[in-house]
């Protein structure tokens, strides 16, 4: 434990001047004692910023059964962010879960790939955890919901929408709608940084 803190020593320090903070990858076989998660790990990274110490860990448990019936199926996504102290224990500071349930069509309950972000965009020395994932339940060519959210500490920011589909070459008219957004109430830096985001991801492609 204490050499997996001691290499997170200085990374505040090398923030870049994007806002992006420098994350460590962390392999599952390193992960601290005492640091409990359910699902299939999919990223972990440690970070510093003034407050401490910090592992972030996201993972999917993909399709399982909804109460042993066969028919009908379920999905979760859930975030972790776990502080770092010195020879004590790690502290579960705040988690995320959500899930798909009583499916019984195509289901998705998963991060995008590459969306992880750790930020410092409003340059208070607090770390932004950044996750995004799509949420869906589908027997047609239906968009899925798409959420963005990010914890500064233990203060949460949410987008909820529903994205836009691309089959082939042609992409459909409905969807690309941000339903929700908490974001509103949030410094500019944070707002801009959801709507890239956004704008980045809201398109799903089927080929």
């Amino acid at each position: 434990m204490r050499n997996f803190v001691c290499t997170v020593i200085g990374l505040f320090a090398a923030a870049l001047a994007s806002g992006q903070l420098k994350t460590e990858p962390v392999a599952l076989a390193d992960l601290p004692k005492n640091v409990h998660y359910q699902g299939k790990p999919m990223q972990a990274v440690q970070f510093q910023d003034k407050t401490g110490n910090y592992l972030a860990l996201s993972t999917q448990t993909g399709s399982l059964p909804q109460n042993g019936n066969d028919e009908f199926r379920q999905a979760h996504v859930y975030g972790y962010v776990y502080q770092l102290k010195d020879k004590a224990t790690p502290v579960l500071l705040w988690q995320l879960h959500d899930l798909v349930t009583e499916c019984n069509l195509d289901m998705e309950a998963a991060f995008i790939p590459g969306s992880f972000a750790v930020t410092d965009l409003d340059k208070n020395g607090k770390a932004e955890v950044w996750l995004t994932y799509r949420l869906a339940c589908r027997g047609d060519i239906s968009p899925a919901e798409l959420k963005i959210i990010m914890h500064e500490g233990t203060t949460k920011y949410a987008m909820r929408g529903i994205g836009r589909l691309k089959v082939g070459k042609i992409t459909q008219h409905d969807g690309g709608l941000i339903l929700s957004s908490s974001f509103n109430k949030a410094p500019a830096g944070f707002r801009q940084y959801a709507g890239k985001l956004w704008n980045k991801y809201v398109q799903e492609t089927i080929n």
